[in-house]
This record gives structure tokens, sequence and C-alpha cells, in this order.
């Protein structure tokens, strides 16, 4: 009787599932407004296919595939399209009409919005009024020393020590590990006021609360059940990760404060413009929980971006070698704006070619809807810019798969992280000769793809860009240029 009551259970449950599942086909295929537009199948009936590709890293590669498969536009969720097109990408991202999405409600810190997280245009705009400032070119500027301080001369230290123990004057390196390390002591020193000394202590710490962090806020962006108890406990390791950093930033707001009231002089750096960030119109000041949370969103976006180019520019450089131009001083950014064009162009092609964010982050459609590529996206709908699609849309760029500095390149960028890459990247090709290890054959430049172009090394993507197997994959022959 109970094996019978449980079959018939089992056959309602199968039947009902079957009818939701036609239901959806049928929607999808004859009725939905997004029908006309291409894309896989199973993303019209599901979000969960695209919510699996983001939490396993696969996002980037797949943007790049669908891009190619599909075109401009195309369906990711039941009510979601990417767009691809620079055009249609301007429009969504420089207009307020088209607001974040609530997908970004799992990046607040703490419940509070941030300049990462911001759905508001109003708040939006005065947290532009507030900070931008404090971001400008001429302010930046005065933190160049630090910059150089913590970035290449740091690298210099660690790299030159090595090479005078070194009996054969080469020594092999991981950039990886040392472009990240180097980049958390400067984003230490400016946003947080500290010394961090990960490169000189070879300490990761700061790292690993910062990869927690990201993982956090992309599990509680796609998962909205993790956010709350019992879903909560299968982050919790990397929610305690989050804890400590979010302390660590409390204590260096505190500490700052308590120093300038002791009459102490105001540093130049990124903490003390947001202590002192005012909206010019309301006159309005940022809390010192605001201050903290902005704090720990620069680390998290500014160390990871910034690293993570330096070392897809190097990669390539190795993939491409060429001769660069050397000198025999420290050289500044302005020094490579001026001076070094080829430089600077190896950077913007790295960003084409692998942007610093190649993952897909939604807005919403406005009232009223838009219209891209002749398919109308109705108001409410959320779209997300490809854009690992923008940097090799092929209606922008001849042979968009080649990496070749040559081009003529536009991609968006901070000052503070053009700084930083600019000292490190135009300094370390001056001072050292680059060469891949006798044992790196399984990439270089005569591996090639199925396109016909160098190999380049498999990545993942997490916000950012990172190799699956920097162990292997990021190493290098440093030898002193003479």
């Amino acid at each position: 009787m109970r094996l019978a009551q449980a079959i018939s259970a089992a056959k309602i449950t199968g039947t009902l599932a079957a009818a939701i599942l036609g239901c959806k086909v049928i929607y999808a295929l004859f009725f939905s407004p997004l029908r006309n537009i291409p894309g896989p199948f199973l993303a019209r009936l599901t979000s969960l296919r695209a919510r699996l590709i983001n939490a396993t890293g696969k996002i980037g590669n797949t943007a790049r595939k669908e891009y190619l498969q599909y075109g401009d536009v195309y369906v990711l969720e039941p009510n979601a399209v990417v767009v691809g097109d620079p055009s249609d990408a301007r429009v969504v991202l420089g207009s307020h009409a088209f607001v974040k999405s609530p997908f970004y409600e799992g990046m607040d810190a703490m419940g509070i919005q941030n300049t990462l997280s911001g759905r508001d245009p109003e708040f939006v705009k005065m947290r532009k009024r507030q900070i931008g400032p404090y971001f400008n070119q001429a302010h930046m500027a005065k933190m160049e020393q630090t910059i150089i301080n913590h970035g290449i001369l740091s690298l210099k230290e660690r790299w030159d020590s090595q090479l005078v123990q070194s009996a054969n004057g080469k020594i092999e390196i991981n950039y990886d590990r040392d472009f990240g390390l180097a980049a958390f002591d400067i984003i230490g020193s400016l946003a947080f006021g500290q010394e961090f000394n990960c490169l000189k202590n070879d300490d990761n710490t700061v790292m690993r609360w910062v990869d927690a962090t990201v993982k956090l806020f992309g599990a509680h962006s796609m998962f909205h059940a993790l956010r709350r108890f019992p879903g909560s406990l299968a982050v919790l390791s990397w929610q305690r990760q989050f804890d400590k950093f979010y302390k660590f930033g409390q204590e260096c707001v505190a500490r700052r404060k308590e120093f300038l009231a002791k009459g102490g002089e105001k540093p130049h750096d990124i903490l003390q413009g947001f202590l002192d960030a005012q909206d010019p119109e309301s006159k309005v000041q940022m809390t010192d929980t605001q201050v903290q949370i902005e704090a720990n969103i620069a680390l998290l976006a500014g160390a990871d971006t910034s690293s993570n180019t330096l070392k897809w520019t190097i990669h390539m450089l190795m993939l491409h070698p060429e001769i660069l131009r050397k000198g025999d001083h420290v050289i500044t950014s302005a020094e490579v704006r001026k001076h070094l064009p080829y430089v600077e162009a190896c950077l913007y092609e790295c960003l084409r070619v692998f942007p610093v964010v190649s993952g897909l982050f939604p807005r919403v459609s406005p009232p009223g809807g838009v219209t891209f590529k002749g398919h109308f996206i109705p108001a409410g709908t959320d779209i997300y810019v490809n854009f690992t699609a923008l940097g090799i849309n092929k209606n922008a760029w001849e042979e968009p798969l080649k990496f070749d500095p040559h081009g003529v390149r536009i991609c968006p960028g901070r000052h503070m992280a053009w700084f930083e890459l600019h000292t490190i990247f135009a300094n370390m090709l001056k001072d050292y000769d680059l060469s891949l290890p006798a044992d790196y054959t399984h990439l270089g430049p005569n591996v090639l793809d199925e396109s016909g172009y160098p190999k380049r090394m498999d990545s993942v993507n997490f916000l950012v860009t990172v190799p699956i197997n920097a162990a292997r994959d990021c190493r290098l022959i440093l030898t002193k240029h003479e």
C-alpha cells in the first residue's frame, strides 16, 4: 500500500514537473518578449545555467564563446540579455537610467551601499562628487612616490637581492605572486595608511581576506539563500575572513583619526581623501563606517585588477617577444605617457584582450525599454554588458583575436592604476631581461591555438580573470640588464 502511494506521488510530481517545463518552453518560444533574440535554448528556461557558469569561474570564457556564436545581442537568462557592441555598451554604462540590478545587493558590505554596489542613482552621484576629486590625476600624482616605493622599488629590492646570491646571474620568479603582493602593499599604504609588508615578508594574509571577500560577494549576488541562515553556513569560512578584513578597516580608520586628533599632519593618501570627502552640493560627509567600507572596496577593486593587468601583459609579451626601450633611471608615469608610447600601448592592448572585468554585470532596462541591433528589450529586463566581447568585437577591431600593441585601443582605467602599471611595467622592462624557463614548453611563441595565435594560459573569472595554474604558468627568468 505504501509502495503504491509512493509510486502515485512520484507520478504526480513528475507530471507536475513536466507540465511546468512545458509551460516554460511554450512561453519561451512563443510569448516571451525575448523570443526572437538568439541565444542558448536552456538560457530561455532558467537562470540557474548562468549562475552555475558564474560560480565555476567560467563566465569570461563563456562570454567570449557565446559572443562569437550568437553575436552582439543574445539571451543569457529568461529575463536577461547580453550586449557586446561598444556603442550599445556606452548607452548602458553611460546613463543613470540603466540602474544596477539587485544582483549588486550581494556586494553591499554590512548591508551598506558603496562605490561598487551602489544602485540608487542619487547615491552614486553623491559618492562620485565626494571622492572624485581625490582620484583625479593631479591628486594621485602626489601619491606617485608611495606607489613607486611599494611597487617597483620593492620588487627590485626583492629581485636584486636574489640575483646577488645567484651563481649564474639568473633567477626564476613567479610574477603572479610578486605582482599581487606588491599591489596589496601599494593599496594598503594608500587606502589604509598601513605598511602591509606583504612582499617583504612574503605574507599573503591580506590576499586571503580579499580573495574570501570576492567569493563571498559573488556567492551572495548569485544565490540569495546564502545571505541568511542556514544557507549562510555554506559560506561561513569566507564570512569569517571578511569579518577580519572588516575589523582591520575599522582599526585603521580609528588609528588615523586618533593621529589627526593629536595634531598629526594630514597625509596625501586615499584614506585621508575619504575622511575629508564632502559632497559640494549637500555638504554631506561619509560616516566612519562608510569610510572604512570604501577603503575595503578600494583594496578589493584596486589590488587584484592592477596586478592581473601586469601579469597578463608580461604573459602576452613572453608569447610575443619584442625589444623595448631601456633607460638608466626610475621611470615615472608621466615619462611613460610622454616618451614611451609603446609601453603604454602594450598595457592598453592587454586590457583589450584581457579586460580587468571580463565577466558579466547587469544593469536594468529603463522605463519604456530600449532597442539594440533591432531587438526591443522591455523595461525591467536585466542587461549584461559583455566586457570580453567589447575587446574582440569584429566590427571594432581588425584581427580582434591578435595581440597587437601597434593598434589604436581605447580602454577605461583609473589614474591610480595607471601610475602603478606604468611605473612597474616600464621599469621592469628597463632594468631586467626576461625569458621563459627552459622547461616552459607547454606555452610559448610557437605553441599555437586553434586560431593560429600563441596559446594563452588557462584562466578562470571571479570578478577578474586569473590564471588557473599560476604556479606553473607565471614563471619567468630574470637577468639584470646591462
